[in-house]
């Protein structure tokens, strides 16, 4: 860092003083594709929280009721897949952020920010996936490290739209979230009068328990890698280090 470690853990503190924006609103479409014209006359959407037009209760109801089904079905798979319980989606919100881990003694200054997602994956029929993921930025001011982490809890995805690359729709919206999430705290840090450029580690993690799993991590890495490349000339990329924290490598950890 060009500036003294006082005034960038001051500017850092203010950047963590509170919990970062969430977009949108529960159901809206993020991420939608396809239309009448396609193969099964049908339009994908990826939302959060809940399906459009749909309450979070029926929208939790009718993915655990597929959860359940496809569990033996992905039990008898394995290490293909792995039946998941779903359990993630009994607090299917939306979104949430907030503040971790932080301590008033700024000697021992340490703080964390963590943005929790459900993504729901939606034909036209209804609810056919999810995926509840968390964008985590954390920095000790002891050993002046900052990490930025995107951590994969469950994705699910009904057994009759796999192998399509349905899973795609997330990543995409992942990728999205994390490098909004990177980009607000650098807005932050910017207004607070932080003028420094330090690249960091995406690390993408999960505690992964099956083949599918793990190549969807790996598939996340993928987008943010196309994401890197397509920001080659863009000196406000979160890729390039321009101020504040750019994403500088990318490591996977399936934590099997």
């Amino acid at each position: 860092m060009k500036q003294s470690r006082k005034t960038a853990n001051e500017a850092i503190r203010s950047a963590m003083a509170e919990p970062l924006h969430l977009p949108l609103s529960p159901g809206v479409p993020i991420y939608a594709y396809g239309g009448p014209s396609t193969r099964l006359g049908s339009r994908w959407t990826v939302t959060f929280g809940t399906t459009q037009g749909w309450s979070t209760t029926e929208t939790c109801r009718a993915l655990k009721t597929k959860v359940k089904k496809a569990w033996a079905i992905d039990q008898e798979s394995e290490p293909e897949f792995s039946g998941l319980a779903g359990n993630t989606l009994s607090k299917c919100m939306g979104a949430s952020s907030q503040l971790t881990n932080n301590a008033l003694d700024p000697r021992h200054f340490a703080a964390g920010l963590r943005t929790s997602y459900v993504l729901i994956l939606s034909d036209q029929q209804g609810p056919v996936g999810f995926c509840t993921f968390a964008v985590v930025i954390n920095y000790s001011a002891v050993d002046e490290q900052f990490e930025f982490e995107v951590e994969v809890l469950e994705a699910f995805i009904e057994p009759r739209h796999r192998d399509v690359c349905r899973s795609h729709d997330f990543c995409v919206v992942i990728a999205q979230f994390a490098i909004n999430a990177l980009e607000e705290f650098n807005d932050r840090l910017f207004k607070a009068g932080a003028r420094f450029a330090e690249g960091v580690t995406l690390n993408i993690v999960g505690d992964v328990e099956s083949r599918a799993g793990e190549r969807f991590l790996f598939s996340v890495e993928k987008e943010f890698k196309r994401r890197a490349d397509e920001s080659e000339f863009d000196d406000c990329s979160v890729f390039q280090l321009c101020g504040g924290f750019s994403i500088e490598t990318i490591e996977v950890d399936p934590r099997w």
